[in-house]
């Protein structure tokens, strides 16, 4: 190797032991503050309030705590629902929280939100480097800084073993299954939502297969022991209103029973009044009567008494039915909206994995004509845009954002021709 070739080498191998160093104080404060949130970037939101009676500052937990931006890039904020935080700095989605609380809860002074960075969507690496993979974000990354973290230039003596590639198979594979999984469960989480009798598994998949045989009877088992479960409790408390309603139709009965033998009674003790003023009988018979419907009025007394507490006791199981049929469906809600999330991320980790296998597969291939040709790097960056990949020219001083996929590609060329003059040069 010539020494001009030494020196480039030398050069771009202290260049990345430059980069790798400064990646421990790149990050700064003020470039988090102002920087767009990610989707997947996890916060830690923290609302207090200033009381001016007591003069104490008095913290909302209830509202705070830590979230992650969902994959569409929106946070959903109790009591405020979701935010859209695509175009927002963290500094800014707290001035809004702020402002949106005051609104909705109609306070004179707005609370203070503030909103912390805990960990941003990872950078991804692949191709030509020595350890291709994902790395933990910073603000102000740059690519030459992700290369570094990376190991640096993939060298014909460190190219991706045999090993790694079928790390990465199994990987890819590992991925495919969890896949299959969520797939299924999602299918059964939204036959529940929709109350259907049959679950509509997706049509691609291969019901042939045994593995996906076997996940598809496993959700079936399970989609039926909750429906059964959910009819049982519905069926009990329906039964229960049933009782309550016949125990009332058996009151009412009775009060009108009791109605009609407090008219008769009546009726008695006008005839005996009228009896007693002409001297036709004793006042000891009227008293008799007066007592006999005195008992029948305090009998529709308890009769009524207890048709109120049946009625009262209908409404409550009428209640208690609704509020099982609306836990089922906030329940569900919930576990599919989760199980949704968790797709999304496993398919862009298997997107992730499958450019690395590829790139590793290539490596392999190409490892020994590498070693006799000059190289050079070249670089792209693969960036998410609603919901579109594109792809970026870039150089070593290209700043990269939460989720970026750095392409680094080795190009090769034939060793350059030795000059003439040097070779006269030589003895």
């Amino acid at each position: 190797m010539s020494s001009v070739l030494k020196v480039k080498k030398i050069s771009r191998h202290a260049l990345l032991c430059a980069a790798l160093l400064s990646t421990v104080c790149f990050s700064s404060p003020v470039l988090a503050a102002q920087m767009s949130l990610a989707p997947l970037t996890k916060l830690r939101l923290t609302v207090v309030q200033f009381t001016a009676l007591t003069g104490d500052y008095k913290r909302w937990d209830a509202l705070g705590g830590d979230m992650d931006v969902g994959p569409d890039g929106t946070l959903s904020v109790p009591i405020l629902g979701p935010i859209d935080v695509t175009a927002m700095s963290a500094d800014q989605l707290g001035t809004e929280i702020a402002s949106r609380l005051q609104a909705k809860l109609g306070l004179l002074e707005a609370p203070n939100a503030t909103v912390q960075i805990l960990a941003y969507p990872p950078v991804y690496v692949v191709g030509s480097v020595s350890t291709p993979g994902q790395y933990a974000f910073q603000p102000g990354m740059t690519v030459v800084q992700v290369l570094a973290l990376a190991g640096g230039e993939q060298r014909a003596d460190s190219a991706s073993s045999m090993s790694e590639t079928i790390k990465l198979q199994s990987d890819l594979d590992s991925f495919g299954n969890d896949i299959l999984r969520l797939t299924t469960r999602i299918a059964r989480l939204k036959t529940e939502y929709a109350r259907a009798t049959d679950i509509v598994f997706p049509p691609e998949l291969d019901k042939t297969d045994p593995l996906v045989a076997e996940i598809l009877a496993q959700e079936q088992q399970i989609f039926q022991a909750h429906v059964n479960e959910f009819a049982r409790q519905q069926t009990g408390l329906t039964q229960l209103a049933e009782l309550y309603d016949a125990e009332i139709d058996a009151l009412q009965q009775k009060a009108d029973a009791v109605d009609e033998q407090i008219t008769q009674a009546q009726k008695q003790v006008d005839v005996i009044t009228g009896l007693v003023s002409a001297g036709s009988a004793t006042m000891s018979r009227l008293n008799d009567a007066e007592r006999a419907l005195a008992d029948l009025r305090s009998r529709n007394l308890d009769n009524v008494i207890a048709t109120m507490t049946a009625r009262e006791n209908l409404n409550n199981s009428q209640r208690q039915l609704a509020k099982l049929q609306d836990e089922q469906q906030s329940d569900t809600a919930g576990q599919l909206q989760q199980e949704q999330a968790s797709l999304e991320k496993l398919m862009l980790n298997q997107t992730a994995t499958m450019r690395m296998l590829r790139q590793s597969v290539e490596s392999d291939q190409n490892t020994i004509l590498a070693r006799t040709m000059t190289t050079s790097l070249a670089y792209s960056i693969v960036r998410q845009k609603d919901g579109q990949a594109t792809v970026l020219d870039a150089d070593e001083a290209s700043i990269l954002q939460p989720g970026d996929l750095v392409r680094v590609k080795l190009q090769m060329g034939l060793p350059p021709a030795v000059p003439v003059a040097e070779i006269s040069a030589k003895p």
